[in-house]
């Protein structure tokens, strides 16, 4: 089925629309991003416009001033340059499976909660078809269940279940680092260092979501460097469904020892020292489950 195929993610798709727009000059350099701005001119979340200037910043076309805005500082010199004014996301899918997964994982849509097919698919503007498509992917994140002539139900985690997924994690993710120790590249280190960084100097000012959503994209960046997809494909939706309850640990303060933990983790990947970066990650994901399964039992 065309669901089970990798897909292009919104944010990707995003990210080659403002290169493209770079490279015809219909944005010069020194302007800034406003991503509330592009996001209402594009009909995607803010986040997602975030992540998209991400990978401008990893690709050396945008830094942050002093204030923090993203600036443009580049042109792409080798790009086709095609006509953005036609720009639009056809595939209004992938839009939808944005918006859902934000308002999951931002905890708007919280465990055991029903999602109403037509309600919604009006809300949203599109068809019951689009958003049955859309849920079906969160389905195969785990983060949504069918509901026979009911609609979905946000997934929910029990302790135990929560337990065995971290054991799972356990067995996977360091056969994930021991090959992204010999494959990741100086710039997705360069990223992951950046994005630990600005959390840290954001503190407490960073929002529960943002630092959920920074631990997932760490362990998501190690997954994909490991150059295996089906590991990966395995890794994801055990990611994800983690990302349930993290919420409540994050409240609990496990954020700051969870990035320095990242920390020693990319140091290691630094050095290319598959026996390091093994053991600080199952220190990592030990204390995640340890901490995560106590903060949930006390929710």
């Amino acid at each position: 089925m065309a669901e089970s195929l990798p897909r292009q993610s919104l944010s990707d798709k995003v990210s080659k629309h403002l290169k493209a727009q770079l490279a015809n000059q219909e944005r010069k350099v020194g302007e800034r991003f406003n991503a509330r701005h592009i996001a209402t001119e594009l009909g995607v979340s803010r986040t997602t416009i975030n992540k998209a200037i991400e990978k401008l910043i990893a690709e050396g076309l945008v830094e942050l001033d002093e204030s923090r805005h993203p600036v443009v500082v580049a042109l792409p010199t080798k790009l086709k340059v095609h006509d953005t004014t036609e720009f639009e996301f056809s595939n209004q899918t992938d839009s939808t499976y944005e918006f859902l997964l934000e308002k999951i994982l931002r905890g708007d849509l919280g465990p055991g909660e029903i999602v109403k097919e037509r309600p919604l698919a009006i809300e949203l503007g599109v068809n019951p078809a689009t958003l049955r498509r859309a849920a079906e992917w969160l389905r195969g994140d785990g983060l949504l269940e069918r509901l026979p002539r009911r609609g979905w139900q946000v997934s929910g985690l029990s302790p135990r279940d929560l337990q065995d997924t971290y054991d799972i994690r356990l067995l996977l993710e360091p056969c994930a680092i021991t090959e992204a120790v010999r494959w990741i590249s100086e710039e997705d280190l360069d990223q992951l260092d950046r994005d630990s960084d600005r959390l840290n100097e954001l503190g407490e000012k960073a929002s529960v979501y943002d630092r959920r959503e920074a631990d997932s994209q760490f362990h998501l960046k190690i997954c994909e460097a490991s150059g295996n997809r089906i590991l990966k494909e395995s890794l994801e939706p055990l990611i994800r469904k983690t990302l349930l309850i993290t919420t409540v640990s994050f409240r609990f303060g496990r954020s700051s020892s969870s990035f320095e933990e990242h920390k020693t983790i990319i140091e290691a990947l630094r050095k290319r020292d598959a026996k390091a970066a093994t053991k600080q990650l199952k220190i990592h994901l030990r204390n995640a489950k340890k901490f995560n399964t106590a903060a949930w039992e006390r929710h």
